[in-house]
């Protein structure tokens, strides 16, 4: 079914029942024909597990049992999968309507994309999506990520190739409590290019209670950096100290391409390989990669409105 190509879900839970349900209808209600949703519950003494079997029938696979954390429950998550495309999704975010039918048009029309990342969104407590990282910001690449310059790449938005996963030796490093999602990223990139899309396909949702990426900010962070140096410890001395000068580059020209500051702005994505972002061609109806540009607002010339770059 190659226009709908099997995406596999797994979502992790641990008494995080107040916005599972959510989460859960979240990924069902994408009614997307070809989809492999997989619960990995960590032994919850809430409500969890009544919500859980609610859903059974329209599941791949659950279970409830407890184990050492979030990470050991995404890789069993994993473990279970058979999709050609992979993503996972904490129980308290949430997808967008139609978001895997955006994910899997994009894969079908791009075939050298193996790895893809909606525009990051969040979501306040409430359910009410905000928008803080947008164009050109929330579009990454290796080099900017061995710069340091990795806030943040949304694990709940991305979406990757199996082939990614297995050249990756199909895991997570466990030694990880907090950073395991960046640490994954560290590897990816040696096998693919992370691209992003316009289109939004998921959010992350800031909670007051028991949010382990805020409670556990400076410890996540100190894990990132972590990561990173482990990657480029791989490399000779050379390309080691080509990334230092290229991390005083990124600080000289990040806001050329952070404030989109036209013709200044190409120099940043050159330098650190970014590729152009997709987006949605609404006269073609398809998606197609193109650098964006700050526009001019319309204007009005003779009851004629005119749109210029």
């Amino acid at each position: 079914m190659q226009q709908f190509p099997k995406i596999s879900i797994v979502t992790v839970n641990y008494n995080g029942a107040r916005f599972l349900e959510e989460t859960i209808l979240s990924v069902l209600n994408q009614n997307y024909p070809n989809l492999e949703y997989i619960i990995i519950d960590g032994g919850s003494t809430d409500n969890s597990i009544n919500i859980i079997k609610k859903y059974e029938s329209k599941l791949a696979y659950w279970v409830s049992e407890k184990d050492e954390g979030q990470y050991y429950a995404v890789q069993k998550g994993f473990e279970k999968s058979t999709g050609e495309i992979m993503a996972w999704i904490n129980s308290d975010d949430l997808y967008v309507p139609n978001a895997f039918f955006g994910v899997a048009q994009i894969f079908n029309e791009f075939p050298n994309v193996k790895w893809l990342m909606g525009i990051p969104r969040e979501y306040n407590e409430q359910g009410v999506m905000m928008s803080r990282i947008t164009l050109p910001w929330g579009r990454w690449s290796k080099h900017r990520y061995y710069t340091y310059d990795f806030q943040f790449i949304q694990q709940e938005s991305s979406f990757w190739k199996r082939e990614v996963w297995e050249a990756t030796g199909s895991k997570l490093n466990l030694e990880y409590k907090y950073a395991g999602d960046m640490e994954l990223w560290a590897r990816f990139f040696r096998h693919a290019t992370l691209h992003t899309t316009t289109a939004t396909f998921a959010g992350f949702r800031y909670n007051s209670q028991n949010q382990r990426s805020i409670e556990f900010r400076q410890a996540y962070l100190e894990e990132c950096v972590k990561a990173i140096k482990t990657e480029l410890k791989q490399f000779n001395v050379f390309r080691r100290i080509g990334y230092f000068f290229l991390r005083i580059v990124g600080l000289l020209f990040g806001a050329f391409f952070f404030y989109d500051i036209p013709v200044f702005n190409i120099i940043y994505p050159l330098l650190f390989g970014i590729p152009k972002p997709i987006h949605y061609n609404f006269k073609t109806k398809k998606f197609i990669r193109e650098n964006l540009m700050v526009k001019l607002p319309p204007l009005f010339f003779w009851n004629k409105q005119i749109h210029k770059n």
